[in-house]
């Protein structure tokens, strides 16, 4: 079962009760409908900044993490080459 990290809100758009008194139904509806659907991709704008920040942190993280491997490496490349083959340790 899969663990919900970010969850879009409203899920169902039109599964509101209308207010008594209306005129016009189809126009309630339409705009509670539009009403929904503007939070839904405010949601969803949120979650998909979110996830960007996360990427972005993790690049960063890996971006480190391999300038840090390189000196590793040019570090070792200077001491091999510094090394006298004939010479025995």
């Amino acid at each position: 079962m899969p663990l919900v990290k970010r969850n879009i809100d409203p899920r169902h758009l039109c599964h509101t009760a209308l207010p008594r008194g209306i005129k016009n139904e189809l126009e309630c509806v339409t705009n509670i409908s539009l009403a929904n659907i503007i939070r839904q991709l405010s949601s969803l704008s949120k979650y998909a900044e979110d996830i960007f920040g996360e990427l972005f942190n993790e690049a960063h993280s890996f971006s480190f993490r391999v300038n840090s491997l390189q000196e590793r490496v040019d570090r070792l490349s200077v001491s091999v080459t510094q090394l006298d083959p004939k010479e025995e340790e």
